[in-house]
């Protein structure tokens, strides 16, 4: 390849890129000046997940179970921690390790490329659906076909000869206690080692990667503000009762979500209340107008179901608001005055649907009784210290 076929695939992929800004400085988008400037940094995380994602870890013959941070895309889970791995299924895989002490393990393959359609799971599977020794140790074998006759059938999925991802979700609940399952994934019928980068494979990546840059922050974008559009607004009414009705979506089919658009004015808070179901797994986050977590690693934007206070008549009651209100389920803004509220509700025994009002902050003081717990701001700043320092723990930072 010629020199100036780099340069014009080059120019291509950084003119392409240039097409986000139509997407996130749309002036017919809801949001603020900071929300645009969140824009511009969404393509960028999208940019740097995607290309440590294809361009360096990419390759279904020598696949890596990669994790990126912040992973922020699609309304991520606060509690999690995501790894996806490229597969082509028509070769043969084997996933091993050992589950750990996390709350929830999840394992999808799946297509994850919305220009394709919707998204397609071919296997689901949790930690509670694992053979595992006593120590926590198992093994999963899925390809094409029937089980290979040196294979346990025991521990073998047949799966269509497809191209696609492993997705893994690991959801912690103890976030200063909990270990995360040990796992390593590979191709038992792999290639030639890789070799250095050439013109061709490089070319054929960047066109994709660029489309994807710009597609997929449009369509979360798209998708978190049609809540807006359709009036879904401080209201939990619509919420339909369907554990794993998002999967079409990419969600995990052992969970419900329940989501609504917040707005929320200086001076306001927003009353939740929700009865908690028998789960494995609950918890409540905020995002912004990108279908992005807020910053929970610093700021209390999100709480599951080990970090709530729950009353002793089994409802979560929290506040959303700016400032502190003294009340232990609070959850923060970080200052973003709309975004998205989600629910998830893991393996229930039914799916609740919240209830939230609209209020004067300055009336908190008469409106919250007892069964709203408080804390001090000395309290608060423990619990913030010790968050933070176990978000970072789970990403090694």
């Amino acid at each position: 390849m010629e020199e100036t076929d780099l340069r014009s695939a080059w120019n291509s992929f950084c003119d392409r890129l240039k097409d986000g800004a139509d997407v996130v400085l749309d002036p017919g988008r809801p949001g603020d000046d900071i929300d645009r400037a969140e824009g511009i940094r969404a393509l960028l995380r999208r940019l740097a997940s995607d290309i440590s994602r294809d361009l360096e870890g990419g390759d279904p013959e020598h696949p890596e179970l990669s994790w990126f941070h912040p992973f922020k895309n699609g309304q991520d889970n606060p509690d999690g921690l995501y790894q996806i791995a490229t597969v082509d299924l028509s070769r043969t895989y084997r996933l091993s390790g050992n589950i750990g002490t996390v709350r929830y393990l999840g394992l999808s393959v799946m297509t994850t490329d919305f220009s394709e359609g919707k998204i397609e799971q071919f296997l689901t599977v949790n930690g509670d659906d694992l053979q595992t020794d006593e120590n926590g140790a198992f093994e999963l074998l899925f390809g094409a076909g029937p089980c290979p006759d040196d294979m346990s059938s025991a521990v073998w999925h047949a799966l269509p000869p497809r191209r696609c991802r492993l997705m893994v979700r690991q959801f912690f609940y103890d976030w200063e206690v909990e270990e995360p399952a040990d796992l390593h994934l590979e191709c038992l019928e792999p290639g030639p080692a890789p070799s250095r980068l050439g013109p061709i494979h490089l070319t054929s990546r960047l066109g994709p990667t660029a489309d994807r840059v710009v597609d997929m922050t449009a369509f979360w974008a798209d998708f978190g503000s049609q809540h807006l559009a359709r009036g879904e607004v401080n209201s939990f009414d619509h919420v339909q009762s369907a554990q794993g009705a998002a999967s079409s979506m990419g969600g995990s089919l052992d969970q419900g979500y329940g989501q609504a658009w917040y707005r929320i004015a200086e001076g306001e808070a927003l009353l939740l209340e929700v009865e908690i179901p028998e789960c494995t797994y609950w918890a409540v986050q905020l995002g912004d107008v990108w279908y992005q977590s807020l910053d929970w690693w610093n700021r209390q934007s999100s709480l599951n179901g080990h970090q709530a206070v729950v009353g002793t008549d089994g409802v979560f009651r929290a506040v959303i608001a700016h400032r502190d209100p003294g009340i232990a389920n609070w959850l923060d803004t970080t200052g973003a005055t709309q975004g998205v509220i989600t629910f998830r509700w893991n393996q229930a025994t039914f799916q609740p649907v919240p209830t939230a009002e609209l209020v004067s902050f300055d009336d908190l003081t008469v409106r919250l009784d007892d069964r709203w717990s408080k804390v001090t701001p000395i309290e608060r700043a423990e619990v913030l210290r010790l968050r933070r320092r176990a978000a970072l723990r789970r990403f090694r930072r």
